[in-house]
């Protein structure tokens, strides 16, 4: 009988130690993120309110905190974000706009291709990208210092540019210390890369919740390009090769992709990349090469997102309509 016990005890010892090996991995939830693609386009609106109320339930109260656009850089370009609260709730969602003029986006590709810049000691992230957050943290942090807020969740969320700033908004909370890297939660759509491998490792790390959706051809994720391994070989196609890992200062995505390759219709396919390398999983969108000719192509994937025109040359305000319905 004690042979027995004993035997039990190392048994359930054992699978206890195996199952902390296991490292966590959250599940993505399509619901969840077709509500933050809502709100995201409710960001290039003039009255995101309007979109704010379409979207999720009156029960909830959401409350608008601050709806804010900032010049962020020399040439007179704004950065935009609103922040919605739900005491109901307990939830906070910060949802950043995402680039908005061709002068904007030509800006962006210039500091991109200039080195990184340090971002809290954990790694180097984009010049532009790091400008913009530090001229639109002054609109969020308050709320997020707030004590009477401290255990509300909070979510990130963005477009393109605004999925960059998103990314660096979570990071830089975790970094000091205004939330837990399990109170946040990070959802973006068509981000290009951020930072470099260190900063990706950190972000990891500390922010489970972390999840990137690529829309089929969308090409603004593969940019600025990330080093690639040109020891690779690649039968199929000898132009694709999967990006390095620990290059400091070479951009490289973090957090999870959730990849759509045939498009973001109802009940559409989709692969969640955890694969290697880590955050470029090279079976996913990271595989695929690019040619000039199908620009157009590129553009519109970028554009939508499950079939919801996220663009910039939207001004209106979101009604029912035009809102995916969830």
């Amino acid at each position: 009988m004690i042979t027995r016990l004993i035997v039990t005890y190392f048994l359930i010892a054992y699978s206890l130690a195996v199952y902390a090996l296991v490292p966590f991995v959250p599940r993505y939830d399509e619901t969840e993120a077709k509500i933050l693609l809502n709100l995201t386009a409710g960001a290039y609106s003039t009255d995101p309110e309007k979109c704010v109320n379409n979207t999720l339930p009156k029960w909830q109260k959401w409350l608008i905190c601050n709806t804010k656009s900032t010049i962020c850089d020399a040439f007179q370009n704004f950065c935009s974000l609103y922040i919605i609260r739900s005491d109901v709730m307990k939830e906070i969602i910060i949802v950043f706009r995402g680039t908005t003029t061709t002068k904007q986006l030509i800006v962006e590709g210039w500091q991109s291709m200039r080195s990184k810049k340090n971002f809290f000691n954990i790694g180097m992230v984009n010049r532009y990208f790091l400008q913009a957050l530090d001229k639109t943290w002054p609109n969020m942090e308050p709320l997020l210092m707030n004590p009477l807020f401290k255990s509300y969740q909070v979510k990130f969320t963005g477009h393109s540019l605004g999925g960059a700033i998103a990314s660096l908004a979570a990071t830089r909370t975790v970094i000091q210390r205004l939330r837990t890297g399990n109170q946040i939660k990070l959802i973006t759509f068509g981000q290009p890369r951020t930072g470099d491998y260190q900063f990706a490792t950190y972000h990891n790390t500390y922010i489970p919740f972390s999840f990137r959706l690529v829309h089929h051809l969308d090409l603004v994720p593969h940019l600025p390009p990330c080093e690639k391994d040109a020891n690779y070989r690649n039968e199929k196609n000898d132009k694709s090769k999967p990006c390095l890992t620990g290059k400091i200062g070479s951009p490289y995505h973090h957090g999870i992709e959730i990849w759509y390759p045939n498009g973001m219709a109802k009940d559409a396919m989709y692969y969640e990349c955890l694969g290697y390398p880590k955050s470029e999983d090279f079976r996913c969108s990271n595989s695929l090469t690019y040619d000039f000719k199908n620009y157009n192509a590129y553009v519109n994937d970028h554009r939508h997102y499950f079939d919801v025109h996220v663009s910039p040359s939207f001004h209106g305000s979101l009604s029912k309509e035009n809102l995916l319905f969830i």
